[in-house]
């Protein structure tokens, strides 16, 4: 009878961390959702679905037809079919977000970007609530660029993005390292980013981003 009591005691601890457990989850997912929602909004950026999986092990939201449009001086679009979101149940300082495809498309009197790829991948850490390191990793991608003294239009294997940007009061600040690989995993090219009250850095090129937000 011990035996079968002590069993009956492990049996109902089990069933009850388990529920615990899952009621945590279900809270936790509610608020990770509630938490997207408002960033998405609060941006006016249109999706047609929001929902989270990844039980037990992890939340993972996942985001259909997410596109975000700013027309006014310079215009952007930029759309991505599947975004895919994740973190820990315990921890929101390591969040990863995936995407099988995406297009960029940015235009003002003066030039002309169409970016298309077809895996891009993004981590960042986050401590102190600003972001400490961030990687962009993109692959397969098209490029076209063009100025009145330039057009390029070529196809790139793989552009990393390693540094931290943060976006704090509608401005973005920060610095990132570009390093670009050919097919063979060669690098081609590689130059610092630099982002300060939404001025863009790259080289000579420069861009003010204050009519994106």
């Amino acid at each position: 009878m011990d035996k079968i009591s002590s069993l009956k005691k492990i049996f109902y601890l089990i069933l009850f961390s388990l529920l615990l457990y899952s009621a945590y989850w279900i809270y936790v997912s509610i608020k990770f959702k509630n938490e997207i929602e408002y960033f998405i909004n609060k941006q006016e950026i249109s999706i047609d679905q929001i929902y989270v999986t990844g039980f037990p092990y992890r939340l993972e939201s996942h985001i259909k037809n997410l596109s975000l449009e700013r027309d006014q001086g310079d215009y952007l679009y930029l759309a991505i079919p599947h975004l895919k979101i994740s973190i820990s149940p315990f921890s929101f300082n390591k969040i990863f977000f995936q995407s099988n495809s995406s297009s960029l498309k940015f235009k003002n009197v003066a030039q002309e970007l169409d970016i298309f790829n077809n895996q891009s991948r993004l981590s960042i850490v986050i401590e102190n609530e600003l972001i400490k390191r961030s990687i962009f990793m993109f692959e397969e991608n098209e490029i076209a660029y063009k100025n009145i003294f330039f057009d390029y239009n070529k196809k790139l294997n793989n552009i990393i993005l390693d540094g931290k940007i943060n976006f704090i009061n509608n401005k973005l600040n920060g610095n990132l390292q570009l390093d670009i690989y050919d097919n063979n995993g060669e690098k081609k090219f590689a130059a610092p980013i630099s982002i300060e009250n939404n001025i863009l850095k790259l080289l000579f090129f420069e861009l003010d981003l204050d009519n994106l937000f």
